[in-house]
């Protein structure tokens, strides 16, 4: 049976028995049952320090106003990565790729986690497709374990502005430092292959949040991101900001757009 194929029975014997009295225990041994791989993992990252690379999400999603994984996976996932955090606020990469991995919640685009078992994000980040699930089935000498990978990955999107399509900063205003950060990346070896990447910024400190891939064009995803007002997005929350909080001002800016396409 594949990492995979594990991985899916493990996400729904969990939460078959989320309601259970021992649910917490029961999660440590299905998971170590199923997908160690992913226990190994998450390990790694934490002696990497990588959940320090992300910042806070919440486990609603706000398309459909529920939580993707119930509440004591995200109890034990935070303490697996050695992580405070109290529902329905936690580590956005806890979150965002060890909860997505195990989250058998349908939304408008699906499963959470096809974004780390396919292959479209990967490749607007520039990687062959299998790139994630081979990092967590066979680790290579590089430190920390699959959220770290995806961490260098993520963070080096955002300073190589020859794959960034457009961006849209929106400040918290009000003497706050936060500015959310949403980019529409593609890799310049994939040109129809693209991704949203968010993240906060404090100062000079970049906080991720998500990343996903998308089928659209800048000039569309544009439209859709300023069709409303500014505020958090994508599930993120801030320093005494909560998700969808309003935020006070947004910039739009167009690299390489005219040359690009529209």
């Amino acid at each position: 049976m594949s990492f995979v194929d594990r991985l899916v029975k493990a996400s729904r014997a969990v939460g078959a028995g989320a309601n259970s009295a021992d649910a917490r225990a029961a999660i440590g041994r299905v998971l170590a049952a199923e997908v160690p791989e992913l226990l190994a993992s998450l390990e790694r990252d934490r002696g990497a320090g990588a959940f320090s690379l992300w910042g806070w999400s919440t486990v609603l999603d706000e398309n459909i106003d529920a939580p993707v994984i119930d509440e004591p996976l995200f109890a034990s996932l935070h303490e697996a990565a050695g992580i405070e955090a109290t529902w329905p606020i936690g580590n956005a990469g806890v979150l965002h790729l060890y909860g997505y991995l195990l989250s058998m919640v349908e939304t408008p685009f699906g499963l959470k986690r096809e974004r780390w078992v396919g292959s479209e994000l990967e490749t607007a980040l520039g990687m062959p497709a299998g790139s994630f699930m081979a990092r967590i089935a066979k680790p290579d000498q590089q430190p920390g374990g699959l959220l770290s990978f995806v961490s260098r990955a993520l963070l080096e999107v955002l300073d190589d502005e020859t794959a960034i399509l457009a961006v849209v900063d929106e400040f918290a205003g009000e003497e706050r430092e936060e500015v959310a950060r949403a980019l529409l990346v593609q890799s310049t070896s994939a040109p129809d292959a693209r991704a949203v990447v968010y993240a906060i910024r404090v100062g000079p400190r970049t906080q991720l949040i998500t990343a996903f891939p998308v089928a659209t064009t800048p000039a569309k995803w544009l439209a859709d991101v300023t069709s409303e007002p500014p505020r958090l997005r994508y599930n993120a929350a801030a320093h005494e900001l909560a998700p969808k909080s309003p935020l006070a001002e947004r910039r739009v800016s167009r690299p390489n757009l005219r040359a690009r396409g529209r």
